[in-house]
């Protein structure tokens, strides 16, 4: 198995720190807003590489994704608002009122969206204790300094710095655009503790007087503490690898560990009709009106069919072809169950052990759901010749059903309606949903409507009937 290391540039072969178990961290919300679009993108990938590696690969994994309810502030820059207070005031909420909140819609979209609860979610509130101690250590180590209150991580003294995004010290001293900090001993030195204005409300008391931990300190210090000191994977979206992962690696030279991660993995962005996601350009799109738009199921499939690096443009012509792909998944499956006849049919049997053996190997070649998906329709489209001849039986039918409900345990898209009483019940709630509709333009006097989906009732199989009421029912013939 082979996973795509950022840190190396390349695919490695995946051996995990210890045996038999998978040891994850990936960045999570910062809770000062709604969970939108570009979070589910974000979380998804995840979500499957966890599943794969327990329901394929046979891992134990330990899977930790934080909550940022401190210390992001307006920019990531080390001055400026934290954006949950400055968010709380806009609202005129307290900001735990508002962290609450979002964190709550938080779970609601990522459960609707069918993503597994990560088995540990620290708060970074939860964890000041430790925070302090790490910058207190890195002050002792001689790689952090305080200036009035603030405590910054000196980047001069990290060899490697810019190892992981390419950033180095040079290249950003030769772009420089930065506010010259005079207080700093190097404009690129971030801050690791802040010090809090009198009118915070989210402030400790710490050996450098009144504040709050730095975003970057955070993630290094709830990292190491679930995961120990190396671990296997460190995740989060493709624009937090500078400077947020950069300075994650940084601070743990800083506090004597510099290589705590074995793969880093980033996952990739999200764009609406070409443009990135923007409440300023108004394509700002939330987890919630997402979902009720296209539904969670559809959604997630959108997801699941671009590789987990790749960015995602969201439009109609994608939602209307993954749709469509699903759709013939599922029609397979109709017809798979439709058409059982006695004999075992060997031809189908190799077809099916060609597409798992491909599915896995390129689930295997860094988590690569296009291609695995490809191997799918491969199959159905080769099995589909098969199918309407009644020429395999109910054996061939539950090793290809039992082998797909072991991909929906990682992809969590399929709908599996096959059998005689699903059917119906199907076709019973399209007709309720049309006689809603058919009754609504009646109401309206908008006869022509009316008809036209009394009609599409008709070849539904369903009587109708108009009472003199007003009112209108229905029976199945």
């Amino acid at each position: 198995m082979k996973i795509y290391n950022t840190l190396t540039r390349q695919k490695e072969t995946f051996v995990p720190v210890n045996e038999g178990k998978v040891n994850m961290y990936v960045c999570g919300v910062t809770v000062y807003m709604p969970l939108h679009m570009g979070h589910l993108r974000a979380f998804v990938p995840y979500d499957i590489m966890v599943e794969y590696f327990k329901n394929f690969k046979h891992y134990e994994v330990f899977y930790v994704r934080n909550i940022t309810d401190v210390g992001s502030v307006v920019g990531d820059a080390d001055e400026g608002e934290d954006k949950i207070e400055l968010k709380a005031a806009e609202e005129h909420l307290h900001p735990l009122e508002l962290v609450d909140r979002n964190i709550k819609g938080m779970w609601e979209g990522l459960d609707a969206i069918r993503c597994a609860r990560p088995n540990i979610s620290p708060r970074a509130t939860g964890h000041i204790v430790e925070i302090i101690e790490a910058v207190q250590k890195m002050i002792e180590n001689g790689f952090a300094y305080e200036v009035n209150g603030d405590v910054f991580c000196d980047v001069s003294k990290i060899k490697n710095y810019g190892i992981l995004s390419g950033n180095t010290l040079e290249k950003l001293e030769a772009g420089a655009r930065l506010q010259v900090d005079e207080r700093k001993h190097n404009p690129n030195d971030f801050a690791i503790w802040k010090k809090a204005k009198p009118n915070s409300v989210l402030k400790w008391n710490s050996p450098w007087g009144v504040g709050y931990p730095g975003w970057h300190i955070e993630c290094s210090v709830m990292s190491t503490k679930y995961l120990g000191k190396t671990f296997d994977i460190h995740g989060g979206s493709r624009e937090l690898q500078f400077p947020h992962h950069e300075n994650e690696i940084a601070q743990s030279c800083g506090l004597g560990n510099p290589n705590p991660v074995k793969y880093w993995v980033h996952s990739g962005l999200l764009n609406i009709d070409g443009v990135k996601m923007s409440k300023s350009l108004n394509n700002f799109i939330t987890a919630e009106d997402a979902i009720k738009k296209w539904g969670s199921q559809l959604l997630r499939w959108v997801f699941v069919n671009m590789h987990y690096s790749a960015t995602v443009n969201i439009s109609d012509d994608l939602i209307t072809s993954s749709e469509s792909g699903l759709k013939r998944i599922e029609n397979f499956f109709y017809n798979l169950n439709k058409n059982i006849g006695d004999g075992y049919n060997s031809d189908l049997s190799n077809l099916f052990s060609e597409m798992c053996k491909n599915f896995e190997q390129e689930m295997d070649d860094d988590f690569n759901t296009p291609n695995a998906i490809t191997s799918i329709y491969e199959f159905i489209k080769q099995a589909n010749l098969i199918l309407p001849t009644k020429c395999y039986n109910i054996d061939n039918v539950n090793e290809i059903t039992n082998f797909f409900k072991k991909i929906d345990t990682v992809f969590k898209c399929f709908d599996f309606l096959y059998n005689s009483e699903q059917e119906e019940n199907g076709i019973k709630c399209k007709i309720e949903e049309l006689m809603a509709e058919r009754n609504k333009y009646r109401k309206e006097k908008n006869f022509i409507k009316a008809d036209e989906l009394k009609a599409k009732i008709i070849q539904l199989g369903a009587e109708v009937f108009d009472n003199k009421d007003g009112t209108s029912t229905y029976r199945i013939k």
